[in-house]
């Protein structure tokens, strides 16, 4: 009888601890690793909370994100660069200060991301969204082997409404340029301001405002959408519209968080994720520009206005940039790049997509 009731128990043991071990199997994901841990992802955003980064991009992000993964991905954005200034993205979120960031490519130009600065040559893209469409193509053609090896690519890019310029003093031709101290945001600006006779001028973005308040600069390009957030118009009233430039913004994922994730969760971010951040950021530029031009015009009442360039002039701003784009080819061909192949490339690229080339 001892010995029925011993091989009993010993069967009962077994029993045991295969349902144990069915249980523990069953809240594991696909690779083993456990589906209900909470992967925190820090965000870091340059732009102060008032921005429209902030309620048409990383708050609605945030929800889709936690949604789509279940609750396993938890998103926390820090806004106003607490997680780094603009110039320092690409350290910032390489080195895991942020887990994901946003470079701006003009910053970057003698970086691998120096492939993104054609989306800044002048005149190239009339609007947010094709320039984003193509800029993403285009990157991922030239760019975006290089950018692999060092953080992780999230599957998309963007460019911002194009450039109007913001200064003390209204500028309605190209000679009112003449000696003006102008913000660039990185060496592609720099032959563009010296074409039109301005003086360069490279002062981060987050030092803008109280450059044109104190007189260090006299005039700065800005996405007309984002001046709203940081109130140049207030020291700076008189807005050429002219949409010279767009800047290519590229969002990137810091390596190590990535391969932290199990292997559903990459596949997300790299399907489904990344490009739906890339789309939103895109989406907010088209959506709020007119709005945007409507609340300016307001703000500068009495002390500046919105200027519309006549077609002589215009095209003088114009023939004066043409150059860049040549000397841009030279550059990409001086840092081993195929430059004239890009150029060829990103040309047929405008066509495929309807647009005119400007020169």
């Amino acid at each position: 009888m001892k010995k029925i009731f011993g091989m009993l128990s010993l069967v009962l043991i077994l029993i045991l601890g295969a349902c144990n071990t069915e249980k523990d199997s069953s809240s594991e994901g696909t690779n083993g690793t456990n589906a209900e841990k909470v992967y925190e992802l820090n965000v870091g955003n340059i732009q102060p909370s008032t921005h429209h980064y902030v309620y048409n991009v990383y708050e609605p992000w945030t929800e889709f994100v936690e949604k789509e993964t279940n609750g396993r991905v938890k998103v926390n954005v820090f806004h106003g660069g607490t997680l780094g200034k603009a110039t320092s993205a690409f350290e910032d979120t390489r080195g895991g200060i942020a887990d994901l960031g946003a470079v701006i490519s003009t910053y970057y130009y003698d970086s691998i991301f120096f492939p993104y600065t054609i989306g800044n040559l002048p005149f190239a893209f009339p609007d947010s969204t094709i320039g984003g469409e193509i800029m993403t193509k285009f990157g991922e053609k030239y760019a975006v082997d290089a950018i692999e090896e060092e953080v992780h690519y999230l599957g998309g890019s963007f460019v911002t409404d194009p450039y109007n310029l913001f200064s003390q003093k209204p500028v309605r031709k190209i000679e009112d340029i003449k000696g003006l101290k102008m913000r660039v945001q990185g060496k592609s600006d720099v032959p563009l301001v010296e074409a039109w006779g301005g003086v360069p001028v490279s002062i981060p973005l987050d030092e803008t405002y109280e450059a044109l308040q104190k007189g260090t600069l006299d005039t700065a390009f800005y996405s007309t959408i984002g001046v709203l957030g940081h109130k140049y118009y207030e020291v700076a009233p008189y807005v050429m519209k002219m949409g010279t430039t767009v800047t290519p913004v590229i969002p990137i994922m810091n390596k190590d968080y990535y391969e932290s994730l199990p292997e559903d969760l990459q596949k997300m971010f790299d399907e489904v994720l990344g490009p739906k951040l890339a789309e939103l950021f895109s989406e907010t530029h088209k959506k709020e520009l007119e709005k945007a031009y409507g609340e300016l015009d307001k703000l500068i009442e009495g002390k500046g206005e919105i200027i519309e360039l006549v077609p002589e002039e215009e095209a003088k701003f114009k023939v004066s940039a043409k150059t860049l784009w040549d000397e841009w080819v030279k550059e990409a061909n001086a840092k081993g790049y195929p430059g004239d192949q890009m150029m060829e490339d990103f040309k047929d690229m405008l066509l495929e997509a309807g647009l005119k080339l400007p020169f």
